[in-house]
């Protein structure tokens, strides 16, 4: 399984615990997308569910964004799928209507920051773990709507540094900038903060969190499907599917790329 699952039981109702799992760095394919996409679409009907927590117990990586091995193999033709579906499921994630927790408990890149920006709240641990959407380092384009989110959760003076030059952060410095919310020194203390956000929430009735957030998402939800439509266009690009491709084969070979 790509993904394990249990319960918490609080004083106020239950969250559902997601450990990623995917591989050795916890990089996404396809098939794992579409298989959290669905898992997320399950608890939002499932009424006995009042949060969701998105952790990790690999001790290195929380996610390491899109896997670079499949990437590498993939006919060109099918490069823009793929690639849209950490799009998709990042829209999946901004509407799902219950509380929404990152434990990021390891390193965070590229599409493993997309999915904790996703969340409404982000915790991450002081040691071991660095944070940074790294698209740009792979020829990639940032698309759209991670933009507006990065916009709205950063300081302005920072959007660029984190969009452009794919800066990583340490937990501190990524507390500092707005991508995380707060910081522990163990997993038992990010845990805690979780449960003390769940705690609080939970007293509160779920309809006014789920209308409040959507209103908090609707900007970063504004225009999403033009926003997907232009990353599948980039995507498909020529120049941009050579360079990715040739930095997925440089990652896997631990060189530096040679970029067109």
């Amino acid at each position: 399984m790509n993904f394990k699952t249990e319960k918490l039981t609080l004083q106020h109702g239950n969250a559902e615990i997601i450990s990623i799992q995917t591989n050795d760095q916890n990089s996404l394919t396809k098939s794992s997308m579409q298989e959290f996409a669905g898992m997320i679409e399950n608890l939002k009907k499932d009424e006995s569910i009042k949060g969701v927590i998105l952790t990790s117990e690999n001790h290195k990586f929380f996610c390491n964004g899109i896997d670079a091995n499949t990437v590498s193999h993939l006919p060109k033709d099918e490069i823009a799928d793929f690639m849209s579906w950490i799009c998709i499921l990042f829209g999946i994630l901004l509407k799902f209507d219950k509380p929404l927790i990152a434990e990021v408990t390891g390193h965070a890149m590229g599409g493993g920051a997309v999915l904790t920006i996703a969340c409404d709240y982000k915790f991450m641990l002081e040691t071991g773990c660095r944070i940074g959407f790294t698209e740009v380092m792979f020829g990639l384009p940032l698309p759209g709507m991670f933009v507006y989110k990065i916009q709205e959760s950063l300081h302005p003076t920072k959007v660029n540094e984190v969009c452009l030059e794919a800066k990583q952060y340490k937990a501190k410095e990524a507390k500092e900038v707005g991508l995380i919310d707060e910081t522990a020194l163990t997993r038992e203390g990010i845990r805690d903060l979780s449960i003390q956000k769940f705690e609080t929430l939970f007293g509160y009735p779920a309809s006014a969190i789920r209308y409040t957030k959507a209103n908090i998402n609707q900007k970063s939800l504004l225009n999403f499907e033009e926003h997907l439509k232009n990353a599948r266009e980039n995507f498909t690009d020529p120049i941009i599917s050579e360079n990715l491709m040739e930095a997925m084969k440089a990652f896997k070979e631990k060189r530096k790329p040679v970029f067109k």
